[in-house]
């Protein structure tokens, strides 16, 4: 269990608590019990001086026990609690418990007598009920408070679904507690959240639709044109357009979805040529010998535009418009040889960062944005080094191995 936990904590309380309160208790209880000892043997010592027996035992709550047989049968099972031997011709007495009783046996010179402690309501047995009622007072407390923090923990897997993109996770708990509050203000945020994603993705492909039939209608005019340096400077523009609307419209679907669920397992290897498919590109640009050849758990139709945009990045800026893939230690690297770019490493899958080369002259600066957006939803963690004249994205795939 872990220490820092809030049940650890309350759980050494609760055991330190039962512990130091059972061994006070117990101690008040065999102090009392000592005590009440000493006073039956007191009274007892004094009722046998004393010429009126019955009366005085009465007054006493003392009973005398005169069946031989029965005297008898106590002292021989019975468990002695204490006993005193004192000199010939002086009293002698030894305190027995048996059956729950508690006696006293008196030897004089001239009579025996074994004396029974009278049942009444006394201090030890008070404080043997107050024991009981705390223990069980804690206990219910206890009890109480675990099924206060049950909740928290109910409300913690639904966080970790809410994280994952899961929008539709339902935090209402039926409590009136501060427990009960935090859940209703986190369904409160939950809804908002989902009204304004809502509204964004609306916006987006309202945009997307408006803008898509204009973008069109210039490229067809275009193609129209007689002038040929307007008709490309034309048909630049619109294609930049229609590019940045698609790279806008993947980023808005992929934040829509919830890649775990549509998430199996696939071979890298195939996954990379799905990549390659898509760019059409030819096996001579794309060197790879898989060593291992991962098997991974992946939205493949996202998963394949990430490899696909770090494929067209790779050869892109490449020297000799190849791209090395290979695979060690739980990691895939891209490599290709080539100049730094000239991007800052924390700037660089921002949107919107990209080289001013005549290699990137149509990029829009989204491409690694998307890639990395993409293997951040799939909990793989990309990083960019550059060593001796190759540029290389290294991608961390240890989460998303499949036990074969």
């Amino acid at each position: 269990m872990n220490k820092n936990s809030i049940l650890f904590k309350l759980n050494l309380i609760f055991i330190l608590t039962f512990i130091v309160s059972t061994a006070l208790f117990l101690f008040v209880y065999i102090t009392l019990q000592r005590q009440s000892n000493f006073e039956f043997i007191r009274k007892s010592m004094l009722l046998v001086r004393t010429k009126n027996l019955n009366a005085y035992a009465q007054s006493e709550n003392i009973n005398i026990i005169n069946n031989t047989d029965e005297i008898n049968n106590i002292l021989k099972h019975a468990k002695v609690l204490l006993k005193k031997e004192m000199p010939a011709g002086r009293q002698n007495w030894v305190l027995f418990k048996f059956k729950s009783n508690t006696y006293l046996y008196i030897h004089t010179p001239y009579k025996n007598f074994l004396l029974k402690k009278g049942q009444k309501f006394s201090a030890p047995d008070f404080i043997l009920i107050l024991w009981v009622v705390f223990i069980v007072s804690i206990l219910f407390l206890y009890i109480s408070i675990l099924k206060s923090i049950y909740p928290i923990k109910v409300l913690r897997k639904k966080i970790e679904e809410f994280k994952k993109g899961n929008l539709d996770i339902n935090f209402e708990l039926k409590r009136k507690d501060e427990v009960g509050f935090l859940a209703k203000e986190f369904q409160e945020a939950i809804s908002n959240l989902k009204k304004s994603t809502e509204s964004r993705q609306w916006f987006l492909r309202n945009v997307a639709h408006e803008l898509k039939t204009p973008i069109a209608k210039g490229m067809i005019a275009s193609e129209l044109l007689n002038d040929e340096n307007r008709k490309q400077n034309f048909l630049t523009i619109f294609k930049r357009l229609d590019v940045l609307i698609n790279e806008l419209l993947s980023i808005e679907q992929i934040a829509a979805k919830n890649i775990e669920d549509s998430s199996k397992c696939y071979k890298f290897s195939q996954i990379l040529e799905s990549a390659k498919k898509l760019l059409f590109l030819e096996n001579e640009k794309v060197k790879y010998k898989p060593t291992i050849n991962y098997t991974i758990k992946v939205d493949i139709d996202f998963f394949t535009i990430a490899i696909k945009n770090l494929l067209d990045n790779g050869i892109k800026f490449s020297s000799d418009n190849t791209i090395s893939i290979y695979e060690k230690n739980n990691k895939i690297i891209f490599s290709n040889m080539g100049e730094k770019s000239q991007i800052d490493v924390d700037k660089m899958f921002e949107p919107f960062s990209k080289e001013t080369s005549l290699k990137n002259k149509e990029g829009m600066g989204l491409g690694l944005y998307v890639t990395k957006y993409i293997l951040d939803k799939h909990n793989v963690k990309v990083t960019y080094a550059y060593e001796n004249g190759e540029n290389m994205f290294i991608l961390d795939i240890k989460h998303i191995l499949c036990n074969n």
